[in-house]
C-alpha cells in the first residue's frame, strides 16, 4: 500500500487503500490493483506496505488461515506462531530496507468487537515504540502514508442534517487519502535509503473495505484517471479524457 485510512463506525470497520505500487524509489507507477485481501467468509481483511510480492504473500496466507480458523482462533494461536516464524526468515538473510513490510488488519470478533491490528519486520527511526514482528494494536482511527496537516481532520466537517454515516465516512476517506496523494515524501520503508527522493505515492484509485459481523466487502469509490502505469504520479494533473487514454493504451 501507499496509504491507508481505517476508522471504527459503531459495529463496523471502514478501511480505504489506495491502489499505485512502485517497484524503484523513482516514483514509477508499475501496477495499478487493489493491495487489500479479504477472507471469504470470516470478518477479516489485511492490506500490506512496502515489498509488493511478499505483501501479497502475506495477505493471501493471512485472509485463508482467518477463514479457516475462524478470528479468535486467528489472533490467539495463529498470529504469534506466524509473526515468530516470520522473525526467523528474516534473521536468515542480511537486512535490507526495500524487503519490509507493514501490514494493517481489520477484524471483528464475536468476542472482541471490531479490532484494528498491525505487525511490521523492520523498525523505524520515528517509530521507536513499534518493535517488529510483534502485534500492535492500532486505533479505533489509524492511518498511514504521507503525512498532512492533521489539522485538515480535526477541522474537518461534521455530518450535514439528514446525512446518512455511510455517506459521510466515505467522503471522509477520499479527502484523507487525497491529502496523502498531495503530500510528496520517501516512502516507509525507503527512509534512510541513500540517493531515496520525495515523491507522490498515492494514486491510481481508492477502494473502501467495509468490515463487521457478515464479513468484509471491498468497493471501488474514486478513481484517478490520469494516474497511469510508466509515469509518476502527479496529483495537480488534470484527468485525461478519453481520446488521451485511448491514445496512452495505443503506445502502450
Amino acid at each position: 500500500m501507499s496509504a491507508y485510512f481505517a476508522i471504527q463506525a459503531g459495529d463496523a470497520s471502514v478501511m480505504f487503500t489506495d491502489g499505485a505500487g512502485y517497484t524503484t524509489s523513482d516514483g514509477i507507477v508499475r501496477s495499478l490493483e487493489r493491495k487489500v485481501s479479504v477472507a471469504q467468509t470470516a470478518p477479516f481483511a489485511v492490506t500490506t506496505q512496502g515489498d509488493a510480492a511478499l505483501g501479497e504473500k502475506i495477505r493471501t496466507f493471512l485472509t485463508r488461515q482467518a477463514d479457516k480458523l475462524g478470528v479468535d482462533d486467528f489472533i490467539d494461536l495463529l498470529l504469534p506462531v506466524f509473526l515468530s516464524g516470520l522473525r526467523d526468515s528474516y534473521a536468515d538473510v542480511p537486512r535490507i530496507a526495500g524487503n519490509d513490510v507493514v501490514a494493517a488488519m481489520a477484524l471483528w470478533s464475536e468476542t472482541r468487537g471490531i479490532l484494528h491490528l498491525g505487525f511490521q519486520t523492520g523498525p523505524e527511526p520515528d517509530r521507536p515504540d513499534t518493535v517488529p514482528f510483534e502485534v500492535q494494536v492500532l486505533g479505533t482511527t489509524t492511518l498511514r502514508g504521507p503525512s498532512f496537516d492533521v489539522m485538515k481532520l480535526a477541522a474537518y466537517r461534521r455530518p450535514r442534517f439528514g446525512e446518512d454515516q455511510a455517506s459521510f465516512i466515505k467522503e471522509l476517506g477520499v479527502s484523507v487519502l487525497s491529502w496523502m496523494r498531495e503530500t510528496a515524501s520517501v516512502p516507509t520503508m525507503l527512509q534512510g535509503v541513500a540517493g531515496a527522493k520525495p515523491h507522490h505515492w498515492v494514486g491510481g484509485f481508492i477502494d473502501m473495505t467495509t468490515l463487521d459481523a457478515a464479513g468484509a466487502r471491498v468497493e471501488r469509490i474514486h478513481t484517478w484517471r490520469q494516474d497511469v502505469v510508466g509515469q509518476p504520479i502527479d496529483p495537480f494533473l488534470s484527468p485525461l479524457n478519453r481520446s488521451q487514454r485511448r491514445a496512452l493504451k495505443r503506445a502502450a
